[in-house]
């Protein structure tokens, strides 16, 4: 039986206002008019109603990157160090809730 609460799926970032949107068919034969509009306002490009990609200026680009730290590859991920003792007793996992059952062969 898992006792854990139940997490809420974070819903997305709310905009000002909606962005607009291209259905990918019409931003593909419109492409000129998608970069120019996305030089004022980041412009999103759906797929079967879902949005799929957005098109922005670079300055907006560079601006949203600016201060994060580039993304590791899965084997540069994977070779970190273990935590240590101090990292793992944060991590550790509490089982008082749910105790061992001890079991009879």
């Amino acid at each position: 039986m898992n006792t854990y609460p139940k997490s809420e799926p974070v819903p997305p970032p709310v905009a000002a206002e909606p962005l607009p949107q291209w259905q990918l068919q019409e931003a593909k034969n419109r492409f000129s008019a998608v970069v120019k509009a996305a030089q004022d306002q980041a412009q999103i490009v759906t797929v079967h109603g879902q949005a799929a990609a957005v098109v922005m200026s670079p300055q907006r680009y560079a601006a949203l990157m600016q201060g994060q730290a580039p993304h590791e590859s899965l084997s540069q991920a994977l070779a970190c160090a273990l935590l240590d003792d101090e990292e793992a007793e944060v991590f550790a996992r509490d089982t008082s809730a749910n105790p061992a059952r001890e079991l009879s062969f």
